[in-house]
């Protein structure tokens, strides 16, 4: 990873020099240097920001998300790139398709019967909470980890699987 970083430092230092180089000769010399050094300056300036991690601060700034969830985005974006790219990801789901939640809970064949404490971890209440703190821990979990909102899928069916079998009991 650190030679991705240390090209761009490059790309972004060579850019510069060169929007400075033409922007002297264009004062200098000919004005029509001047047209060449705004390009190659703005594009120094991309890049500078792009290495500095500015470019996602800003990026993240404009679509009104917070940093986490900018990065857990970008995260699931990119392990969705990676299984499109291996073809695995349809192999992994081709099984899921016709599987309930609680075909999922089972551990060998045995399904498993009630709240688990992970359950009630999951949420973030303590075990024994009562039906309105569940209810009330599961609507904040599930707006923060919305999809739609950002937000990591895997997490959120997490999220709901725990709360389903919670509010059963």
């Amino acid at each position: 990873m650190r030679t991705d970083a240390s090209i761009v430092w490059g790309m972004a230092g060579t850019f510069g020099v060169l929007g400075v180089v033409f922007g002297v000769l264009g004062v200098v010399y000919s004005p029509v240097a001047l047209g060449v050094a705004v390009p190659f300056g703005l594009a120094g300036a991309v890049f500078y920001l792009h290495a500095s991690g500015r470019l996602a601060e800003l990026a993240y700034r404009k679509r009104r998300v917070s940093r986490e969830q900018y990065e857990r985005e970008q995260r699931r974006q990119s392990r969705q790139r990676r299984g499109r790219a291996s073809g695995r990801s349809r192999e992994r789901n081709r099984g899921r398709a016709g599987r309930t939640s609680r075909d999922r809970q089972t551990a060998g064949g045995v399904a498993a019967s009630g709240p688990r404490r992970e359950d009630y971890r999951v949420l973030g209440v303590e075990p024994g909470a009562s039906s309105e703190a569940v209810q009330a821990a599961y609507r904040e979990k599930a707006r923060e980890l919305h999809p739609d909102r950002g937000g990591d899928a895997e997490e959120f069916a997490r999220v709901n699987e725990a709360y389903e079998r919670l509010k059963d009991d």
